[in-house]
């Protein structure tokens, strides 16, 4: 439906302040047809006594008017489940958030998404390999999601921010107006530039230990698969590694030293069968066929690195197969089958009946 908006947005956002509330166990009312603020008369005629108690709490100590007159003041959108605009990939799954809080903006094109997660504090190779992910992953065109912890997970941020083009999301497990981690202020504001800062938590809620793995959950949801870089055999991250798994998301994980805490629990995932991976191209791969639907053909030429508009250049004058291209370059064959299937899915070349690929010139006449 259009956007929602008056009396229905605030009972939304009452019912989403409301412990115990949350899209799963609202399912019966939205698939009965009513509207949020007849749900909210329905609770309040005590089908359930303890939704009852619970949501006239809530109401006594939150106002959702204000709430929402707070938002405006921070240039901060909320967009609700039922909206067209609410991420789809994010939607279908199990328990989607009633509202996002979104500092910044969600693009069509972030639905091809990799979360990447791992340890607040890890290993000087665990920060090597998350940024060297984040970046060459960013660089494909994919949107970087993670959690905005310290660690991994900054460093997944900065990594994807160091393209051009690269964007990243970031799933907080506070409220928007809350500071956490300090030290990160400058980060949020360039990732509410470059892709968005989002939370479920209404403003003024602060980082409490129960929240992270709601927001874990938003991760794996936006995201096509969830790669683990670092983790103890208890970390957050292995909730959203299972999370994933549980949505039907690809998980990967990223081997570590067998004498290092830190990749005990990535080997975990590695054998209950997450796939291990040592190069961002082997993600990359392993998503393609998924990413078709949310990869816009014809993108700007500036989205292209490069490496690929020079690659691109062997397609002027005749269509190559691969094995052509491989003859014709100076790459090795795993580079050439990357770079064919990035500008395939960017639209610059298109694979024909007979095997060879011809440029597509509508998607590449300005480089």
């Amino acid at each position: 439906m259009p956007r929602v908006s008056g009396q229905n947005l605030e009972a939304l956002l009452v019912l989403n302040r409301t412990p115990g509330l949350r899209t799963r166990s609202l399912s019966a009312f939205f698939e009965e047809g009513l509207t949020p603020s007849e749900i909210v008369e329905r609770i309040k005629q005590g089908e359930k006594l303890s939704w009852k108690e619970s949501l006239e709490a809530t109401q006594r100590i939150f106002n959702p008017v204000e709430e929402m007159e707070k938002a405006d003041s921070l240039s901060v959108k909320i967009l609700s489940f039922l909206d067209d605009s609410y991420p789809s990939l994010l939607k279908e799954s199990s328990d989607p958030p009633l509202v996002l809080y979104v500092k910044g903006d969600i693009l069509d094109s972030d639905q091809a998404a990799i979360a990447i997660v791992g340890s607040r504090h890890p290993s000087l190779y665990g920060l090597e390999q998350a940024r060297r992910f984040a970046k060459r992953l960013a660089q494909l065109g994919l949107t970087v999601v993670s959690g905005f912890a310290r660690g991994i997970d900054r460093a997944s941020h900065e990594a994807a921010l160091e393209i051009s083009y690269g964007r990243t999301l970031a799933v907080l497990g506070s409220g928007l107006d809350v500071i956490y981690p300090k030290e990160h202020q400058t980060l949020r504001e360039e990732v509410s530039e470059r892709g968005a800062l989002i939370s479920e938590f209404s403003f003024g809620t602060p980082p409490l230990a129960e929240n992270f793995p709601k927001r874990n959950r938003i991760i794996a949801g936006f995201a096509l698969g969830v790669l683990v870089v670092e983790a103890h055999s208890r970390s957050g991250s292995l909730i959203t590694a299972n999370l994933a798994a549980e949505e039907g998301r690809e998980v990967f994980a990223l081997p570590g030293r067998v004498d290092q805490l830190g990749s005990r629990g990535t080997h975990h995932l590695i054998k209950e069968g997450a796939s291990l991976v040592e190069s961002p191209d082997e993600i990359f791969d392993a998503l393609s066929p998924q990413l078709w639907p949310y990869v816009s053909v014809n993108q700007p030429s500036h989205l292209l690195s490069e490496e690929e508009k020079e690659f691109l250049g062997l397609f002027v004058k005749s269509n190559l197969t691969p094995d052509e291209a491989i003859r014709e370059g100076s790459l090795s064959p795993s580079s050439v089958r990357a770079l064919l299937t990035q500008l395939e899915l960017k639209g610059a070349i298109k694979r024909r009946l007979d095997g060879r690929y011809e440029r597509v010139f509508s998607a590449c006449e300005k480089i």
